[in-house]
């Protein structure tokens, strides 16, 4: 059996089961409130959280659960999982990306706060970084998918293929805007 296997229940549901070391432990990767959330299944994941972030973060670095997520049009990096991956004072990726969804997430308030205290230039290189690490997820993709002897034959690698052009090119414009705005002068380097 493989050490990585799911099913899909529905639209909102996904079973998944992964091989740590000699046992399968499941999952469930499920759609609430606007999120893709992974949760484990399994009692003895509930119980021992230290061993269940160890499997959780493992998980995450699967590359077959990479292509699924792909395949299925669901980010990495907006994946939220209910198990907590990093010490508070070391947070990795992911939770810096659901730390700023929070942030941004928030009520009009603090919304408009972060808004008034971050300049132009500011949010659109948040905007541009958010994009360079999808296009290095959807990279490290189709590497591995070509790696398996799938190409451009392959409708699916040709879709991967096409997500990677359209990070790129809308990096690219994002990149041009104040550029082609020279009309705002200085403005774009003030807070809002």
């Amino acid at each position: 059996m493989l050490e990585f296997s799911f099913e899909i229940i529905d639209e909102t549901k996904i079973n998944i089961q992964y091989k740590y070391g000699s046992q399968f432990f499941n999952f469930n990767l499920f759609w609430s409130n606007g999120n893709w959330t992974l949760h484990p299944f399994d009692g003895i994941l509930i119980e021992n959280r230290e061993m269940c972030s160890l499997i959780v973060a493992d998980l995450l670095k699967n590359k077959d659960f990479h292509v699924m997520l792909a395949k299925e049009k669901i980010m990495l990096s907006h994946l939220r999982t209910t198990v907590n991956l990093q010490p508070d004072d070391e947070p990795d990726e992911f939770e810096l990306n659901r730390r700023i969804d929070d942030r941004l997430d928030q009520d009009d308030d603090g919304l408009m706060n972060y808004i008034e205290n971050h300049s132009f230039e500011e949010i659109l290189q948040l905007e541009q970084q958010q994009i360079h690490a999808r296009v290095e997820f959807f990279q490290h993709i189709i590497q591995r998918m070509f790696m398996e002897g799938i190409g451009p034959e392959d409708a699916d690698f040709r879709k991967v293929q096409s997500i990677i052009r359209i990070y790129k090119d809308t990096f690219d414009r994002l990149g041009n805007i104040n550029d082609n705005d020279t009309n705002m002068g200085d403005y774009n380097s003030k807070r809002w």
